[in-house]
């Protein structure tokens, strides 16, 4: 079974096209996205470009210039710091006094 095309939009307005119910509801859940239409043409819409020397890039554009950037290698998506699940960040154990040079009697 195909998953479902949603548009999605972050918190600044900027649109990418989103596969499948999971993905969808982990961006509105995050990161704070939610549903927008089909980009017009004033839109701005994140593309991606991945080039084997340089990685993964992103940048934002307007949808009227989607069919320029297609001719590059730039199509619509997420940009990379969303295409993973985020990290927890490692539970830290309390810090333990140290002594400061202002402890010390002379």
């Amino acid at each position: 079974m195909a998953k479902t095309l949603y548009w999605l939009a972050d918190p600044e307005g900027v649109r990418a096209p989103v596969e499948g119910d999971d993905e969808r509801a982990r961006l509105v859940r995050l990161h704070g996205w939610s549903e927008s239409a089909e980009p017009g043409r004033l839109d701005f819409v994140w593309l991606r470009h991945e080039d084997p020397a340089l990685g993964v890039a992103a940048m934002t554009w307007e949808a009227a210039q989607l069919d320029a950037w297609a001719g590059r290698g730039w199509t619509p998506g997420l940009p990379p710091a969303l295409t993973a699940e985020p990290v927890e960040p490692p539970k830290s154990s309390p810090a333990k006094p140290s002594a400061s040079s202002g402890d010390k009697k002379e």
